[in-house]
């Protein structure tokens, strides 16, 4: 035992004088963690890489462009970094645009490495040799042939998304990792990124692929008890609906199902919000994308909720049926019609509800998808319902939801209804809406009570579908089941 103690004594001994021996003076030599600013002169710049696949497109009907190169002068451009992939809500991936406040344009990069964050931080100004790597575009178009209008196309108007990579077998692939810093030079210059202040009905496509800002949103009401990207139905990333207060528009925020916030439950009240703007993995609509939780500052307790019907919340319920329609007799659109319901395209457009059956279930139902509509509205009104023999009464409803893609029902009621929807009075509802899952179906959910002890008179209860079959547009599938209105 007093050999071994005396053995490791004398180790520590020699290890001490080698390293005391390797150190002069007691002064340990520091990594050297200087950036040295790249000797590089920029001679293009993100705008140009959207101009020469624009021009390929117009020449080719190409929806790629590899730019040579060349030795004797190879192409530059400089960009700022906008996204971070520190809390695992971007992957493979930077996002840059080309000036730290009102950019003109952004473009993705993608590449084979991850914690990038810890080099391209966010602000930090980066050098792009493109000689070599090649920039593709989608808009979300489907290139079927069957509607050249329905097309991918860099020259519409139609937002879309560039994105800057490596060509492989034909297909645009990620930057392979050993070849990254030969693409990709950092300076040793971070700036203060100045998001865009904008308004959701002024976005264009300059604008994808850049910071953004609103200054007064909110998460819709139905959204506010779920989690960012961690409910049942999140497959790879959540979304959820941003709601603009001034103007009532809607973006939706898309987080990985991969973030370390997905589990965090969404902020309840109004503010502001600052987020990449971007398009979903198939480019078929706009989405937006937080780098951290704290991007979203929705502080103000004092909500912009649109008015909802408002009959207290006292406890309504009683035998009388004044509807119950279950839609099992319903076969056809003229049989909707004959029981009173009135079926309605406002664009007068040929998309309208359908009846439906499945598992010897019938219900309606109506979607945008390949409608060829854009925007598609379309109105369900219930038959004339008369509230005045009857007190307590109370709404229920079930939906159910596939494909989703976004929010498309909304339910209403009005007392002054006579034919015109354009000049009736509509009252939203506060009912709950299924949000299904983004492939199949999910199960039919319950509306919850709605109250409307408060109401009097003949009244009309309606169902009003909004979607677009274009590129950004919603064009979730919609199934309505078992209205019931009762009373004492």
């Amino acid at each position: 035992m007093k050999t071994h103690t005396l053995y490791s004594f004398l180790s520590f001994l020699i290890i001490a004088f080698i390293i005391s021996s390797c150190v002069k003076d007691g002064a340990f030599s520091l990594p050297n963690i200087t950036i040295e600013e790249p000797d590089i002169t920029p001679n293009s710049s993100v705008l140009a890489i959207k101009t020469a696949l624009q021009q390929e497109f117009i020449s080719s009907g190409k929806i790629v462009y590899t730019f040579f190169e060349n030795e004797g002068n190879p192409t530059y451009l400089e960009a700022y970094v906008i996204s971070s992939d520190a809390t695992g809500n971007f992957y493979k991936k930077l996002i840059v645009q080309d000036k730290v406040e009102k950019p003109t344009a952004g473009i993705e990069i993608i590449l084979n490495n991850t914690s990038l964050s810890e080099t391209f931080d966010v602000g930090r100004k980066v050098y792009i040799k493109l000689d070599g790597l090649s920039v593709s575009y989608d808009d979300g178009g489907n290139n079927s042939n069957t509607n050249p209008n329905d097309d991918i196309d860099p020259t519409n108007t139609i937002p879309g998304k560039y994105v800057l990579g490596h060509l492989n077998a034909g297909r645009l692939d990620d930057i392979p990792s050993t070849l990254i810093n030969e693409h990709i030079f950092r300076s040793a210059k971070v700036e203060e990124i100045i998001p865009t202040n904008i308004k959701l009905g002024d976005i264009k496509g300059e604008h994808v692929n850049t910071l953004i800002k609103l200054s007064s949103a909110q998460f819709l009401k139905s959204d506010l008890t779920k989690t960012f990207a961690g409910e049942v139905y999140d497959e790879f990333d959540g979304f959820r609906t941003i709601f603009e207060c001034n103007t009532e528009a809607s973006i939706r925020l898309q987080t990985s199902t991969f973030s370390s916030f997905k589990s965090n439950i969404l902020p309840l009240g109004e503010g502001t919000y600052t987020a990449v703007l971007s398009k979903d993995f198939r480019s078929e609509f706009l989405v937006t994308i937080i780098n951290k939780p704290s991007d979203i500052l929705f502080t103000n307790t004092d909500r912009c909720d649109p008015p909802f019907l408002d009959c207290g919340n006292g406890l309504v319920s009683g035998s009388i049926i004044l509807i119950d329609e279950d839609f099992q007799s319903i076969t056809s659109a003229n049989d909707l019609t004959t029981a009173g319901w009135l079926n309605i395209n406002s664009n007068s457009g040929n998309t309208i509800f359908s009846p439906k059956i499945f598992s010897n279930n019938r219900y309606i139902e109506i979607s945008g998808f390949r409608s060829g509509e854009s925007p598609l509205e379309a109105w369900l009104i219930s038959p004339e319902i008369d509230l005045d023999n009857t007190t307590d009464e109370e709404l229920t409803f079930d939906t159910n939801s596939g494909f989703y893609n976004g929010k498309a029902l909304t339910t209403y009621v009005s007392s002054d209804f006579t034919g015109d929807i354009s000049t009736t009075t509509w009252i939203r509802l506060d009912a709950v809406i299924s949000e299904g899952p983004p492939s199949g179906y999910g199960s039919f959910v319950n509306s919850g009570s709605i109250n409307f002890s408060c109401l009097s008179g003949k009244v009309h209860i309606a169902f009003k579908y909004e979607g677009a079959d274009s590129n950004g547009g919603v064009t979730t599938t919609f199934q309505i089941d078992n209205v019931k209105l009762t009373g004492k």
